[in-house]
């Protein structure tokens, strides 16, 4: 059974049982500690009452049930959740050019206000990436500033890390060679969710070092758009990532283009060629062929934005998004950083109202 629901012109049908399992009464939510009031019995009870009566007026839901018990819903709430119409901030799929020209730049003092933290947070939800200017060059300071967003997440790495001294990890971002742009932690259950880069000391005769990053998502559509097989092919077959060195053995599966099951949207590409574990027998010509072409559109000149890190100025990347790398280089080149779970990110997004 369901209750009729306008909107406009529009009638929505809206499930009886999905309305008594939502009940936000006191009785049945704790909206000090925003939890529901409910034991298993309750739940059992729930699905096998009737509405007795409903009114839809001033904006709210009225529902009397057959046991006697009475909800009041905003009916906005009842039908923005029933439907998924949630806000959220649409990413502006970008070439290298507009990486390099569209994210704003905000200042570390404007940090300390909750609008400065919205712009950058805006930033990286809408480009994957996030440029913090005026930071003093140092681990402490990138520390501060990040916490402004939320906790460093902790891993095997540390919580804050450097690149350039002290290596201890079998890892080609700790060499001078060249990095293929790629995803982080690939091979985590949950791979990291932002990258924070700042470069903290570049010696004088430091040559080489570029930076690039690529939009993965503008990758993901260029595939789609050339071959809808392809793109179709990446988004199923599983391939395995993992990462080991003395005490740790890391592996995670899963496909290179991550689809939301309910938007039908990408939300996270997991592209690393170095941390890619032996493929499984089945379904092999498809997927070489297809990571063929990804590669392929990655290559592209376009794609890119080279760009020299700078002691002062910090670089936030959405790590389930964006790809990044580096050219060779010579010389001293130490930079500092952390990454954050995308859990912790999308928390304070949430918390600022930017999505919900």
């Amino acid at each position: 059974m369901t209750v009729q629901l306008k909107t406009g012109n529009e009638n929505i049908l809206i499930n009886i049982i999905w309305l008594r399992d939502n009940c936000r009464c006191s009785e049945c939510y704790d909206h000090t500690n925003n939890n529901r009031k409910i034991t298993t019995q309750k739940f059992l009870e729930s699905i096998n009452i009737k509405i007795q009566d409903y009114t839809q007026a001033d904006n709210n839901l009225f529902i009397k049930w057959s046991d006697g018990h009475k909800s009041k819903y905003l009916t906005k709430w009842v039908i923005d959740t029933w439907t998924g119409n949630r806000i959220k901030i649409e990413p502006n799929l970008c070439f290298g050019e507009e990486l390099e020209k569209l994210p704003s730049k905000v200042s570390y003092n404007d940090l300390t206000l909750k609008e400065g933290q919205k712009e950058l947070i805006k930033s990286i939800l809408k480009y994957g990436v996030g440029i913090i200017i005026n930071v003093e060059p140092t681990l402490e300071a990138t520390e501060k500033l990040v916490r402004f967003i939320a906790q460093p997440q902790e891993t095997l790495f540390g919580t804050m890390w450097t690149v350039g001294i002290n290596e201890n990890h079998n890892d080609p971002a700790y060499l001078n060679g060249p990095l293929i742009v790629h995803n982080d932690s690939t091979y985590f259950n949950e791979s990291t969710g932002l990258q924070v880069f700042h470069m903290l000391e570049r010696d004088i005769n430091c040559e080489g070092g570029l930076s690039t990053i690529v939009d993965g998502f503008k990758v993901a559509e260029i595939l789609k758009e050339e071959s809808p097989l392809h793109f179709k092919y990446l988004t199923e077959i599983d391939i395995e990532s993992e990462y080991i060195e003395p005490g740790f053995h890391y592996k995670c599966t899963g496909p290179v283009i991550k689809i939301d099951p309910t938007t039908k949207e990408v939300y996270q590409i997991r592209f690393n060629i170095y941390d890619r574990s032996a493929l499984p027998p089945s379904r092999v010509n498809e997927f070489y062929e297809s990571y063929a072409h990804f590669i392929e559109i990655l290559e592209r000149e376009e794609m890119y934005w080279n760009h020299c890190l700078q002691p002062g100025t910090v670089m936030i990347y959405n790590n389930w998004r964006v790809l990044h790398g580096r050219t060779s280089f010579t010389g001293k080149r130490i930079f500092g950083g952390c990454y954050v779970s995308m859990t912790e990110f999308l928390s304070k997004a949430r918390s600022l109202q930017l999505i919900s």
